[in-house]
This record gives C-alpha cells, sequence and structure tokens, in this order.
C-alpha cells in the first residue's frame, strides 16, 4: 500500500476494510455450507417418504389381486 500513494488515514481505512472483508467472506461461507448442508438433508427426507410411499403402494397393488381371486 505504501507504493500506492495514499496518505496514512486512507491506508488505515483500507486495511480495516480489508480485514473486515475477510471476515464476513468467512462467516458467509460458513452460514452459506450449514444451509446446502441442511437442504441436503432436507432433501434427502423427502426421497426416503417419497420411496416408502412408492413402496407402500406397490405392495397394495400386489395385494389387490390376490384378493380379487380368492
Amino acid at each position: 500500500m505504501p507504493l500506492l500513494g495514499f496518505p496514512r488515514a486512507w491506508e488505515s481505512f483500507f486495511q480495516v476494510l480489508a480485514g473486515l472483508s475477510i471476515a464476513l467472506l468467512s462467516v458467509w461461507a460458513n452460514i452459506d455450507k450449514r444451509l446446502m448442508l441442511k437442504a441436503k438433508a432436507q432433501k434427502r427426507q423427502a426421497h426416503k417418504h417419497l420411496q416408502a410411499q412408492i413402496q407402500a403402494e406397490q405392495a397394495e397393488q400386489l395385494s389387490k389381486p390376490q384378493e380379487e381371486q380368492v
């Protein structure tokens, strides 16, 4: 920064701004990671629920023809 020719007050401001930017990016990345994991878990649960529903319907359909034959 000394080579750019900014006054010392400006340099201090830019250093603080750079530090805050790094901290905010770190926090934002952490929050984004948690949200992505939560979304994956919800998607996995929905998929399991759908699979259980499909299996229940298939079992129901398999039992119906047997009842009709009797």
